[in-house]
């Protein structure tokens, strides 16, 4: 045994105090080195527009030596980053670095194209969702008059229980006295030379015609009425009133030209950054667009509408020339429609027309339009007649103090009734009911129908009660007569008066009718020149 073993134990000892001081000292140096590495590594990132996240732990270490308990804490961070991207790097170096002025323009040139190709993008987008619509609206309007058709086919021939003529007063009960107003259409003649218009008519028509539309035709100052306007109209063999559906084929230069203006929206044949004239200097003139954005009728440069508007009379057309001015209904989507009688005047009350829809059914030919009834107005004079009828107009509106409820019942009645209609027809002539297509009835089809809804059913063929309901400024009254008719007609069924009999009877008396006319001349002929059978001398 020597005496040195303590102090080498000491020595030892001593050693690894030193030895565990310096390590401390060293990992304190190196996390020190790691922090300004992290200071400097989230420094960059931010440069970069980057965000680093970063997470630190302590861990505590103890050791015993010599009784004496010594502990070390050790710092850890952690430091994770977003992935960067090779375009988000350029950006930030070019940044830092500056921009040359070519790259520069090449980029705002790329901007400047990228933005207008996106601009085409949307418009087109725009412009398909706007031809879907029309499309849609066209097919349902479409859909909507074979409907009504059909319908009205059910009350074709069938009588509503009384004479239907202009000399009938009363229907049911109801006192139906308000005549209506009829107005000539005469021919029309325009001076090229003067501007003038000449009204042609022999002298009975012309005191008529002058009873008529009187201030217009001694030159005096007409005194509008409140509320008045101008509209064109067109001519019907049959009564529209509010609800009811027409489809019109257009196809003569005087009709394309007035709907390319009536139609809001059509394109006027204008280039970007040129006047709207052509090279006569006249205005550009409409071009119609169908709803598959391919066919359509562009009025300008064609040889026929060239010669409407000049009133040249090298084509087989109403011409256009001195026609007046159509500002006041331009771009209203709306005319008014007329119903014109056999002797081809036409009545003092119409309804105001609502184009629905359009579309280019034969490329550059033929326009369909579909166009419901809203509104009812009263003629007032006939401004004009070639190349097509415009009236001067006051709206009809009802008598104030209607109940909104009972009206709503009392078209629940009147709904009820003419369902009536269509189930005893179908029980007594289910033949007719599958022939117009009509098997699928049902009471959705008559939901929400007004009076006149139900009206331009029933009274397709009934033209003189549709013009005086078309007049009234009861809604009360109206509405009971479109019941009794509905009630009418649904005795007419009980009785044995289908429309396939009707139409039957019909055709017998009409042929009695002519035989017994017939009859009467002949012997009224024989008369005159005697007869050779001695019939006479007896």
């Amino acid at each position: 045994m020597t005496s040195f073993a303590p102090a080498t134990v000491r020595s030892r000892a001593s050693s690894r105090a030193l030895s565990s001081t310096l390590s401390s000292s060293s990992s304190a140096a190196a996390s020190a080195r790691r922090g300004a590495a992290t200071v400097r590594t989230r420094a960059w990132w931010d440069t970069f527009g980057r965000k680093s996240s970063s997470n630190t732990a302590t861990v505590e270490s103890g050791e015993d030596g010599d009784g004496d308990a010594k502990a070390s804490a050790m710092t850890v961070t952690t430091t994770t980053t977003t992935k960067i991207k090779a375009e988000d790097s350029l950006a930030s170096l070019s940044a830092l670095l500056g921009e040359d002025e070519a790259e520069a323009k090449a980029r705002a040139e790329a901007e400047a194209a990228d933005a207008k190709r996106a601009e085409a993008q949307a418009k087109e987008r725009a412009s398909k969702e706007q031809r879907s619509a029309r499309e849609k609206a066209f097919k349902k309007g479409d859909a909507m008059t074979t409907r009504i058709q059909r319908l009205q086919a059910v009350f074709l021939d069938v009588p509503l229980g009384f004479l239907d003529s202009p000399f009938e007063k009363t229907f049911s009960g109801y006192d139906l006295s308000d005549d209506t107003k009829w107005f000539k259409l005469p021919q029309e003649v325009f001076d090229k030379v003067t501007g003038e218009r000449f009204v042609v008519l022999d002298d009975d028509d012309a005191k008529e015609f002058k009873a008529v539309n009187g201030a217009v035709e001694e030159g005096k100052e007409i005194v509008r009425q409140p509320g008045e306007f101008q509209v064109p109209v067109i001519p019907y063999p049959f009564v529209a009133v509010p609800g009811s559906y027409v489809r019109l084929n257009l196809f003569e230069p005087r009709w394309l030209t007035l709907f390319s203006k009536l139609i809001p929206g059509t394109k006027n044949g204008a280039i970007d950054g040129f006047e709207d004239t052509d090279k006569a200097g006249f205005k550009l003139r409409g071009i119609l667009e169908g709803v598959d954005g391919r066919k359509k009728i562009n009025l300008n440069g064609s040889r026929v509408i060239d010669a409407y508007e000049s009133g040249d009379r090298m084509f087989d057309i109403v011409p256009g020339y001195g026609r007046l001015p159509e500002d006041s209904f331009e771009q209203t989507n709306a005319f008014g429609a007329v119903y014109r009688g056999i002797d081809g005047r036409i009545a003092g009350v119409g309804t105001m027309m609502d184009i629905c829809a359009h579309d280019v059914v034969v490329d550059g030919k033929l326009l369909a339009v579909v166009a419901k009834g809203q509104k009812r107005f009263k003629v007032l004079r006939v401004a004009q007649t070639e190349p097509y009828v415009i009236v001067d107009a006051v709206p009809i509106e009802d008598d104030a103090g209607a109940d909104d409820a009972a009206a709503k019942k009392v078209d629940a009645v009147n709904a009820a009734g003419v369902m009536d209609v269509m189930t005893t027809l179908n029980k007594v002539d289910p033949y007719y009911m599958e022939a117009i297509g009509l098997t699928d009835f049902s009471k959705d089809d008559l939901k929400d129908m007004n009076e006149f809804d139900l009206a331009n059913i029933m009274l397709y063929t009934h033209p003189t009660l549709a013009l005086k309901l078309l007049a009234m400024t009861d809604a009360t009254k109206r509405k009971d007569v479109v019941g009794a008719a509905a009630k009418g007609v649904l005795t007419s069924l009980n009785l044995g008066f289908t429309p396939r009999k009707s139409r039957l009877l019909f055709s017998f008396v009409n042929l009695g009718v002519l035989f017994g006319i017939g009859f009467v001349l002949l012997s009224l002929r024989q008369i005159i020149d005697g007869d050779a059978s001695g019939f006479d001398n007896f």
